[in-house]
């Protein structure tokens, strides 16, 4: 395999790994056979939709889209939903999922507080 041909996979194994796993849903909404699906909105304090936030679910992961949301299709249980996001305090909550049933969860994560970090006084030689 050349450089090139090396590249182009890496690069294509990266954005494999890059992209969310969909939720496994028939056309229109409809959770697959056996599955239900678990819907998770994501706000702040001020109840505003958070972009971007991680939710994992075991074997899952995404991103919540503009409107603070996500999606998975997943068999019947109960899951730890975990929730993430860079200046936000991390959350786990339960979920459960049925057949057929779409469950919706809505979290909110709060803001950590900004620190102004202040370096040492200058010292004389």
């Amino acid at each position: 395999m050349g450089s090139r041909s090396l590249a182009v996979f890496a690069t294509c194994l990266l954005i494999g790994f890059a992209v969310t796993l969909p939720a496994q849903t028939k056309e229109g909404g409809m959770p697959a056979p056996g599955k239900g699906i678990l819907d998770v909105t994501v706000v702040d304090e001020a109840s505003k939709p958070l972009q971007g936030v991680l939710v994992s679910v075991p074997g899952y992961r995404s991103t919540t889209g503009l409107g603070g949301t996500c999606r998975f299709g997943l068999h019947p249980g109960r899951y730890a939903v975990l929730i993430s996001k860079p200046g936000y305090r991390g959350r786990r909550v339960n979920a459960g999922v049925r057949p057929g049933e779409t469950t919706t969860t809505r979290i909110t994560l709060q803001k950590l507080p900004t620190r102004k970090l202040q370096g040492a006084p200058a010292t004389k030689p």
